[in-house]
């Protein structure tokens, strides 16, 4: 047979063939560039302009977005009784009658604020996502699945809820992200003939005979429906404009990629076993090869990209050039062990290749050139893991995806030069005037604050033992740790003293006595650190909270072992002379990327467990009749029972 045929399909690693790929820093003149600004400068646009001419297409324009009659909203409850708001609109992507519409659908948490929302392309239409009996059934044409509930190439009622495994809708509104979704068939129909009935159409794209070498398929157009929905959803007040990850499952994990490419609004992008012509590198010739899935599927890339069946190493790019678009943002690339067909390896490969992107921009990549462990996610910005089983998309990998949205997309602001095409309206001002960064730790302090501990590098801590005298916490591993007493009155305060200020503290629970501790702020107000990942509701005692005062606004506790983190601005209350509150204090507060307390006011401590009522002694006295007579006070952090961990804590007074 001749070359590039399926009969030579490979699934055996030590048939894999010796390649080189080409340089992902390669700038028109072949060299390597090393510095950001050359990179965004020259490198990426050549680099982006080699996979439009050679693998997706030229990249598909902007066009004005318009929402069709109204968005109905409802709020529902979920599963598990996670209380959401439900949207469904249905938008049109272009001026006149005759241009395309997408139904999306999108749920909410209620009453957070602007959420993040994760943004994804289904395969048979909304309805198959949830068993919401609510959700309008797809109007596209869908290949036929009597099984999905697919008949006469259209949505039936039997198809609701089918594939709701893959969209843990009410697990991820639970912990705070909104959830977003519209069929991929709204654009374009996945059959080989599905061009004429396509959005290409209404772009002045050919659509029949002899196509151009770099014309678009059906990747680019689903990643162009990406954007479009992302033009409207950035209009609407409940979702963080900056905030929007798109992620997508096989085929649509290459029009993710695609979009998070040709869109740099896209926060964090997400793969999801996508396998050839996603984040998989050709040149290994494992698994689905270009001659598989050019055969297959015609109509999905640029005609260019068939050519190089047989030759992938001749191909300018590979996968990696297509994962290092992303950069300087988050990327996440997931795996199945036993999905060969998309070659696990091969795509782990390709986020170690493309890793070098982010160093440019001070950031570590992946981080790692071994295998990974089953089922443990590894990497800095580019984060990969492979679980067992087979293709899918399971709750098990939107748990890594939104672990990883938490820790790098909260804050995150659009990159320069995103693109940021037409909207419905303006899109709202950004919400809160305080809001710190909390996406990558430990994070640096700014100028003008007071370090109390860093790393323990820095010198001694600027804290105090309740006795005024040295502290007995020890330092471990470049963290302070609370050494415990019998009765829980090993405290330790700051030697610098403030009014007002701008507080933040990076700490570790442990589960030891659930682990409590706590930042008791001028010694009386206590912002709560509890075990309380998972805890619903939470209440007034539990992590977020103003202990005794207000439970947080939502629960953005991690897991006992994980850096958290808390910025706090603090406005003390005053007082008179005689010592009676005449202005409130109010506490704004950040804990993990999500707003917990906003302005909440407060007078008179609460807490029975106030420095200055357990293990007092004269050194306390004097401290607390400075704060009376100044109005100045110390941070206290607490000793409740468990080993909690601390570092980089620091004040900046205000």
């Amino acid at each position: 047979m001749k070359a590039g045929t399926a009969a030579q399909r490979n699934e055996d690693e030590s048939a894999v063939p010796v390649y080189t790929l080409p340089e992902v820093l390669a700038g028109p003149d072949g060299k390597p560039v090393t510095t950001a600004d050359a990179w965004k400068a020259t490198a990426r646009p050549h680099q982006f302009a080699l996979l439009e001419k050679f693998v997706y297409g030229r990249r598909l324009p902007a066009v004005p977005v318009s929402v069709v009659g109204d968005v109905e909203r409802a709020d529902v409850e979920l599963a598990g009784g996670v209380q959401a708001r439900r949207l469904q609109a249905r938008l049109r992507l272009g001026e006149g009658e005759t241009a395309p519409t997408t139904d999306v659908l999108l749920y909410l948490p209620q009453g957070l604020g602007p959420s993040p929302v994760f943004l994804n392309l289904n395969f048979r239409g909304n309805q198959s996502e949830t068993d919401d009996p609510a959700v309008h059934l797809c109007r596209a044409w869908l290949p036929d699945d009597q099984k999905a509930g697919i008949v006469g190439n259209r949505a039936t009622e039997a198809a609701r809820g089918l594939q709701a495994h893959r969209w843990p809708v009410a697990a991820l509104v639970e912990a705070g992200f909104g959830m977003a979704t519209a069929c991929y068939g709204d654009v374009f129909p996945d059959r080989p003939d599905g061009r004429a009935a396509s959005a290409l159409l209404s772009l002045g794209r050919p659509v029949e005979g002899d196509l151009p070498a770099d014309e678009p398929g059906a990747i680019a157009t689903w990643a162009w429906q990406l954007s479009r929905i992302l033009d409207w959803l950035v209009t609407l007040p409940e979702v963080a404009p900056n905030q929007v990850a798109v992620v997508g499952h096989s085929r649509n994990g290459k029009a993710a990629l695609w979009a998070g490419a040709c869109d740099e609004r896209f926060a964090l992008v997400v793969s999801n076993e996508s396998g050839c012509g996603g984040a998989a590198l050709e040149r290994r010739q494992f698994g689905e090869r270009i001659v598989d899935i050019t055969t297959r599927f015609p109509h999905w890339f640029c005609p260019a990209f068939a050519g190089f069946a047989g030759r992938e190493s001749e191909l300018p790019v590979d996968a990696h050039v297509t994962l290092a678009m992303t950069a300087p943002r988050p990327l996440a690339v997931a795996s199945a062990v036993e999905d060969r067909w998309a070659d696990p390896r091969g795509e782990f490969l390709a986020a170690v290749a493309a890793s070098p992107v982010w160093r440019l921009f001070g950031r570590e990549g992946i981080g790692t050139s071994e295998d990974p462990p089953v089922g443990k996610a590894v990497g800095d910005w580019v984060q990969y893991h492979v679980r067992a089983g087979k293709h899918d998309l399971l709750a098990e990998d939107w748990e890594h995806f939104a672990r990883f949205a938490r820790r790098t997309c909260a804050g995150l602001e659009p990159s320069a030069g995103a693109v940021s095409g037409p909207a419905v309206h303006e899109a709202p001002a950004a919400p809160a005037a305080f809001r710190p960064a909390q996406n990558r730790l430990p994070v640096k302090p700014p100028p003008g604050a007071i370090v109390l501990f860093g790393d323990g590098s820095e010198g001694p801590p600027k804290f105090a033992a309740m006795s005024g005298g040295p502290i007995d916490w020890k330092i471990e591993d470049g963290a302070l740790v609370v050494t415990k007493s019998k009765g829980h009155a090993n405290h330790i305060h700051s030697t610098a003293v403030f009014r007002d200020a701008d507080i933040h503290a990076e700490f570790m629970v442990d589960k030891a006595a659930k682990g409590n501790s706590g930042l008791y702020i001028h010694g009386l107000y206590e912002m709560q650190i509890y075990d309380s990942f998972g805890v619903e509701p939470p209440t007034d005692q539990d992590e977020g909270s103003l202990y005794r005062f207000a439970k947080p606004l939502v629960n953005a506790s991690r897991p006992a072992g994980e850096w958290q983190v808390y910025d706090i601005r603090y406005t003390a209350p005053r007082r008179d002379t005689a010592g009676k509150v005449t202005t409130s204090g109010s506490i704004t507060a950040w804990l993990n990327g999500k707003l917990v307390q906003d302005g909440i006011e407060f007078s008179e401590p609460r807490s029975p467990y106030i420095p200055y009522r357990h293990g007092v002694t004269d050194h306390l006295r004097q401290v607390k009749k400075r704060l009376d007579e100044t109005g100045e006070g110390p941070l206290f952090l607490q000793d409740h029972g468990s080993p909690a961990r601390f570092r980089n804590v620091w004040i900046v007074p205000r």
